[in-house]
């Protein structure tokens, strides 16, 4: 017969999923100019909420309470966070508020509340979480006095013992980051890991777990940053230097944007109910007038910090990698690298010859020149349909695809993804000498650290004109305008 795990090995399990979120934040940490000058764990100082405490150069802090649940079907609401401990001590959002108000009058700490739980179906407080940063308050101020909402409002209010409106600033501040699993967490580490110039594979993350659990049964709740440095130091790989990073923020938010260096933040700019519908911006405007410039602006920020390694990480269209690529590139002085799943693919790297061709099809007596990077798929179809339906100035398609055809695995590694982007820039390259184009027409079928290599490489080319894939049937939208 199977029973659930013991109350022993519950807590087990909620402690390895404490300790992953706290080699998190010492991810966080080590990172560069990441202003963090201490993490705690379990930290005495920490009151009310210790699990994580994450201290800044300032006088700001971060508080985290953990909680890890084995059964999946536990989820959490109004009553959960209102219920008293199991000593009969003050609820979860007593202790929160406790520490919340300690702080008043100075900084106001930045809570959270970090859970592999989901929120219970139709919760009058947690339904209303925001997608930009996980708070509730703004949904809860919207809500009439009469609904649902307006009377779990009342009941936090009865419960605090305090006013409505106090509830409401207080939960202003009180970030819920719900449903997030131990593997979540874990591809969550990997990228930063190679950032800090750790190694970053499965056993290395059960290391930084490891590291954590030993602090906290050895008594050492509280670590400076010179100490978090040494303390991964067995896990430094010896090849590559520590790397900045970009997060860009287009279709989806991160869990932790503040892990990376710079954060571009669009997912607001881009209507949708989920991410895999947002594909246009709510202005066309907005890929030249705004997403650019920030592009361009992060690069010349990295630059003049002194940063040229670049890890590239987000929430984004092919095009956006793309031209992320073509602002921080080869020419420029960058090497820049992105997590293809769990490997990074990085523009510096020894290459794998990889054999392409270039099929050309002649539309008209244009100027303009349309190239097709067909790596994932053939999308020669829908792109030459779209050209003709939309009256585009091309006079030759040219579909770029490898000689064994498109798929999903024809390319596996960054060694063979350096050697394809090395020769489709060449390909085109010749291309445009050929053809004289006035302008180039790109449309792209790949994955996205294929591509973000591509625009890393492209550099003396014709003006381009990207276009995003709107999906089946849906044709393609211009996006951003390289210029010559």
């Amino acid at each position: 017969m199977t029973t659930g795990l013991s109350a022993s090995g519950a807590r087990i399990r909620g402690d390895d999923y404490q300790h992953l979120f706290a080699w998190i934040q010492v991810l966080r940490a080590i990172q560069v100019e990441s202003g963090i000058v201490e993490v705690g764990i379990e930290d005495p100082e920490a009151g009310n909420a210790d699990d994580v405490t994450v201290y800044m150069d300032g006088q700001e802090r971060e508080y985290y309470q953990v909680k890890s649940s084995v059964d999946a079907r536990e989820t959490i609401g109004l009553e959960w966070l209102m219920k008293p401990s199991r000593a009969n001590g003050p609820s979860v959002v007593q202790r929160f508020h406790s520490l919340w108000a300690e702080a008043a009058g100075g900084h106001s700490p930045k809570l959270n509340l970090v859970t592999n739980r989901l929120a219970s179906a139709g919760d009058p407080v947690l339904s209303n979480r925001d997608g930009r940063d996980g708070t509730v308050a703004r949904g809860l101020r919207r809500a009439t006095s009469g609904s649902k909402t307006g009377v779990a409002c009342r009941k936090l209010a009865e419960h605090l013992q305090i006013c409505q409106e106090e509830v409401l600033l207080f939960l202003e501040d009180l970030c819920f980051q719900l449903g997030k699993t131990d593997n979540d967490w874990i591809e969550f580490a990997k990228p930063y890991m190679f950032a800090a110039g750790l190694r970053h594979d499965d056993e290395s993350v059960a290391r930084g777990i490891e590291i954590v659990r030993g602090w906290v049964t050895g008594g050492k709740r509280k670590l400076t940053l010179p100490e978090l440095h040494r303390a991964v130091e067995p896990l430094r790989r010896s090849d590559d230097l520590p790397a900045a990073s970009l997060l860009v923020q287009a279709i989806d938010r991160d869990p932790m944007p503040e892990a990376a260096s710079i954060v571009l933040d669009w997912a607001d700019l881009f209507p949708g109910s989920e991410p895999r519908i947002r594909r246009l911006p709510v202005e066309q405007a907005l890929w030249n007038d705004q997403f650019r410039p920030e592009l361009q602006r992060a690069a010349q920020d990295l630059r003049s910090r002194g940063h040229s390694n670049v890890l590239v990480r987000g929430y984004m269209r092919l095009p956006t990698w793309f031209a992320a690529g073509v602002e921080f590139s080869r020419t420029a002085g960058f090497q820049v690298t992105s997590f293809q799943g769990q490997t990074p693919w990085s523009s510096e790297g020894p290459s794998t010859d990889i054999a392409i061709e270039s099929v050309v099809e002649d539309l008209g007596n244009e100027k303009g020149l349309a190239i097709g990077v067909a790596l994932a798929f053939d999308l020669s179809t829908d792109v030459v349909t779209f050209i003709h339906d939309r009256q585009i100035a091309v006079g030759q398609y040219v579909c770029i695809r490898p000689v064994d055809g498109a798929n999903n695995q024809a390319i596996r590694n960054p060694a063979e993804a350096r050697a394809w982007a090395y020769a489709v820039r060449d390909s085109v390259r010749r291309l445009a000498q050929e053809y004289r184009p006035s302008q180039l027409h790109l449309f792209l079928a790949a994955p996205h650290s294929a591509i973000l290599l591509l625009g890393h490489l492209w550099d003396r080319m014709p003006a381009t004109q990207l276009y995003e894939d709107l999906g089946p049937t849906e044709g393609y939208s211009p996006s951003y305008f390289i210029p010559n």
